[in-house]
């Protein structure tokens, strides 16, 4: 069974049947969702559904009955009560077994999704791409194990990124380095990055994304400003040479940062113009709302401190927004960094800290940050250096 949670109107929508939820049963309903065949304590629920809050185990039990009551014409859904403990929500599968669909034996109607899909991807529009998995059997299509890793990356989902054993460590391997970018300082990220790509575990198109990108801004959070823009000079060769046009918003994001951190105001400012043009002609979300935060940066590096924190905060909504949740913690540990390298006011750093924290707490991190980091130094400690690769 699967379902459609519309966040904007607190509405799940199973097949052409909708029902609508107060703000507070929709986000109860969520987690549990997402954390399908799980037990939780009333007072974890109250942690994860009413953070900064202080209601009774009550409002629980309340929200409970509520969402029983709404979603029991849905058989297949129960909301279990485990006696002594708490709650769970269980999802029963179909094992009615249909037909073959004809457009899964369709060749060409398989590149159309899959087409679409790289233009979701493209647009960052996770949302999208998450329901075209979750109805892949109605839509009968077969989605390629690449975008069902992907979906669980951009869920945010740790959990089943660092325990499932349906994929190997090494094809997760690139996900959870993006992902240790946002849970750990810097100078302990670098050394993980070059690790990797001074290995030979990484497939030569994920080697090369994290080469010419991703390891870019870590420079930068580390001070070796010369050195990012070295790399960012070998990436717009690439860019040109292997016709990766993909890559020019994301790299020229990339350039903004470093610039932010190291660089003068005029080098600042260029990047900016060169980076509003290419946007009116592509307002991806990913990029749209990475360019707020960035602006937000460059204000706060102005000491324009209010309307630095408007523009941040714009862009941590969109982010969020284009559901994609390793961008969206990124972000918001970033803006902690750049404001603890330009000693910004406490106030702010208090609130985005709390920001942090509960991006965080929503996703696991503080139950499998250590354990993520843990298992990639073990994964890249006995690797030794690949001879057809150079040295970072």
């Amino acid at each position: 069974m699967s379902l459609q949670l519309d966040e904007g109107t607190h509405t799940v929508t199973r097949r052409m049947d909708s029902i609508r939820l107060l703000a507070k049963e929709f986000a109860l309903f969520h987690f549990l969702y997402e954390n399908k065949d799980k037990v939780f304590t009333r007072s974890q629920l109250l942690d994860r559904v009413w953070p900064l809050e202080y209601p009774v185990e009550r409002t629980v039990d309340d929200h409970i009955y509520r969402l029983r009551k709404k979603l029991k014409r849905w058989d297949e859904i129960s909301l279990d009560t485990v006696r002594g403990y708490g709650y769970r929500l269980t999802v029963q599968e179909n094992k009615s077994v249909l037909p073959a669909s004809p457009s899964a034996q369709d060749p060409e109607m398989q590149e159309v999704i899959h087409g679409l899909l790289r233009k979701y991807h493209l647009f960052g529009q996770g949302n999208a791409i998450q329901t075209l998995v979750q109805q892949q059997e109605a839509l009968g299509i077969q989605i390629e194990p690449y975008y069902q890793l992907y979906i669980h990356f951009i869920q945010g989902d740790l959990e089943w990124l660092i325990t499932t054993k349906e994929i190997s460590f090494e094809e997760r391997l690139y996900w959870l380095l993006i992902f240790v970018h946002s849970l750990i300082e810097p100078s302990e990220s670098l050394p993980l990055y070059e690790q990797a790509l001074n290995s030979s575990a990484l497939s030569a198109e994920l080697l090369r994304e994290l080469r010419i990108l991703n390891i870019i801004e870590l420079y930068a959070e580390v001070g070796q400003y010369e050195r990012a823009r070295m790399q960012l000079e070998e990436t717009y060769r690439l860019i040109e040479t292997d016709e990766l046009k993909n890559f020019r918003l994301p790299v020229t994001l990339a350039a903004l940062y470093v610039e932010l951190w190291g660089g003068s105001g005029e080098a600042v400012e260029a990047q900016m113009a060169v980076l509003r043009a290419g946007l009116k002609d592509a307002p991806y979300l990913r990029e749209i709302g990475r360019f707020q935060v960035m602006e937000g940066l460059w204000l706060l590096r102005q000491g324009r401190v209010r309307e630095a924190e408007l523009r941040m905060d714009d862009g941590l909504d969109v982010l969020k927004m284009s559901l994609n949740v390793p961008l969206y913690l990124n972000a918001a540990y970033q803006i902690l960094l750049f404001m603890e390298q330009h000693r910004i006011e406490d106030r702010l750093r208090r609130k985005y800290r709390q920001v942090y924290a509960e991006i965080g707490k929503n996703y696991g991190v503080p139950t499998y940050k250590q354990r993520i980091v843990d298992e990639i130094r073990k994964f890249l400690s006995p690797i030794s250096p690949s001879s057809d690769l150079p040295l970072i």
